[in-house]
This record gives structure tokens, C-alpha cells and sequence, in this order.
């Protein structure tokens, strides 16, 4: 998940001492979410079924050791803190691919996998523009620039297309979920927080270096800001503490059952897009956890 706002993201209460590290930052960071995910459902089941906390397995590029302390102002209700998966911090500019972009279900569906890169948001709206009957989209991605990201927020928002979370979206890409008309995430998808990164002083031109600084100050005030949509969302101040406070080469890790402590407004859905209510997502996590 890429670190800034022309990359970045955010995080919350006491932060979580925690998991993993790895030493690729950016789509590194997506591979050890998917490695560590059956660790997350185990530390979640254990929480809400009351078991004692078992040990997250091992894996070949990490051992994950997750001691998820509650935050110091929750309440006894508020559920366990996120898992915060370390990665390396980066000293070169970032380069960020572009997703990979598909009109499905017989034109309804824009399914979307990979970076938001410099040219999300204007391959976005050509295929919304050629497809007019695309109702949702469904996403897979650990985020990117800010600019496109917020331009394809806004244009998520005013065409109130739903949004589906598929295995994860992180840094940019929740402002995408979150500015949706209808927000949508798999049982068993994750939502990722950190902080802005944007390298604006590691620009070579003065005039990147302001224009990048101008960027970060409207992506953070003004009223289609990252911080905007995720409040319009339900996002608390727990969550958006958690998102300013994990820094940007780390990545605070949410399941469903946390966003939903949290005042997230969203629907669960199953891979089928059936609706699935909150026990049988706990339900789902605790089969999961079974198996692994």
C-alpha cells in the first residue's frame, strides 16, 4: 500500500505494537497483508469469542508477532486496536504503476485492481463516460497519488456509484470507498490506514516542490479532502487519529467488525455480493479461522 498522497494515508489511538515488517515498501506491503491475513482473523475471533490470543503463524517473509493492546481512551466496548504491519521506510521517489482498469457484469461493474497512478482518475472517467450503466465498482488496491485519487473520489461521488472493498484498499484508495454512494466490503476484506507521504521536498524542481505542497494543503482542507469523505463515511476520531498517527511506511489494518465499532456506514457483503449481516460475518471469521 503506497505510502503518499501524491502517495500517502493515515491512523489512530495508542498505536498497536505489532506485526510484521518487511523490507519492500509499497506493493510489498499489499503481499504481506494477504500473508498475515489469516493471522488477523485469529486475533479477531479470539477477541470476540473470547478465547485466549493465539499466536499468529509464521511466514516465509516475516514472523508475524501481533500484541494488540487496547487503546488507552477506548472504551471496554470499543473492540481490539488494529494490527499495525511495519514495512521499510523508502529514501527514493516513489513509482507508481496504473491499475489495471475492466468494464464487467455485462456493463454494470468497473472492476478495478492495482495502484492509483497519475492517470486513474482520466482512465476512470473514460470508461464511465463510454459505459454509462456502470452502477459499482469493485476494487482490489493499496492506494497512490492523491491528486487522481481525490479527482476519481469526486467523480465516484457525484455519479453515486457503489463502491465494493475486494481483499483490500488502503491509503488512497479509501477515500475512493469512502466518497461512495454506497459503500460495500467482503466478509473477509481489509481497509489500511497510515499517514500522508507525499516526498514533496525530495522533488528536484522548485515548482514540483510547490505545486506538491499546494496538493497536500487542498488534499487535507478542502471539503472533498481524504479526511472529508472518510467523516461523511462514519469514520470516528478513533479512526481518523489511527489514520494520522501509523506512519506512512506502516499500515493500520481494519476487518469489518472494528470499522463497524467505529461508525462505519458500509454493507458486508459475501464473494457472491450477498448481503451478510454482522453475526454472520463473525461467523465467516471464525470458519476462516478454523481452516488456517
Amino acid at each position: 500500500m503506497h505510502g503518499g498522497k501524491e502517495s500517502g494515508e493515515q491512523a489512530p489511538l495508542r498505536r498497536p505494537r505489532t506485526a510484521a515488517r518487511t523490507s519492500a515498501p509499497g506493493n510489498g506491503r499489499a503481499t504481506l497483508i494477504k500473508l498475515v491475513l489469516a493471522a488477523v482473523v485469529l486475533l479477531l475471533l479470539a477477541y470476540y469469542v473470547g478465547n485466549r490470543k493465539p499466536a499468529p503463524p509464521a511466514t516465509d517473509t516475516a514472523t508475524a508477532a501481533a500484541d494488540v493492546a487496547a487503546p488507552a481512551t477506548a472504551s471496554p466496548h470499543a473492540g481490539p486496536a488494529a494490527l499495525v504491519i511495519q514495512g521499510e521506510k523508502s529514501t527514493t521517489m516513489a513509482n507508481i504503476d496504473e491499475a489495471r482498469m475492466s468494464v464487467q457484469e455485462g456493463g454494470n461493474v468497473l472492476r478495478i485492481e492495482g495502484s492509483v497512478g497519475r492517470n486513474f482518475a482520466t482512465q476512470m472517467k473514460t470508461l464511465l463516460d463510454a459505459n454509462p450503466s456502470v452502477r459499482r465498482i469493485d476494487i482490489t488496491s493499496g492506494g497512490g497519488y492523491a491528486n487522481p485519487g481525490l479527482e476519481a473520489a469526486r467523480l465516484i461521488n457525484r455519479n453515486n456509484l457503489t463502491v465494493r472493498v475486494r481483499s483490500h484498499c488502503a491509503s488512497m484508495c479509501v477515500a475512493l470507498w469512502a466518497a461512495a454512494n454506497q459503500r460495500q466490503l467482503e466478509a473477509d476484506a481489509v481497509i489500511g490506514l497510515h499517514q500522508w507521504n507525499p516526498q514533496c521536498d525530495a522533488r528536484p524542481e522548485e515548482a514540483e516542490r510547490k505545486e506538491c505542497h499546494y496538493q497536500v494543503q487542498f488534499a487535507t482542507e478542502h471539503n472533498s479532502s481524504y479526511n472529508a469523505w472518510l467523516r461523511a463515511a462514519g469514520f470516528n476520531q478513533r479512526l481518523l487519529n489511527l489514520q494520522t498517527q501509523t506512519a506512512s511506511e506502516d499500515i493500520a489494518v481494519l476487518f469489518a467488525p472494528q470499522l463497524w465499532e467505529n461508525g462505519v456506514d458500509f454493507t458486508a457483503v459475501d464473494s457472491n455480493g450477498t448481503r451478510m449481516s454482522r453475526e454472520a460475518v463473525l461467523q465467516h471469521l471464525a470458519a476462516r479461522a478454523k481452516r488456517g
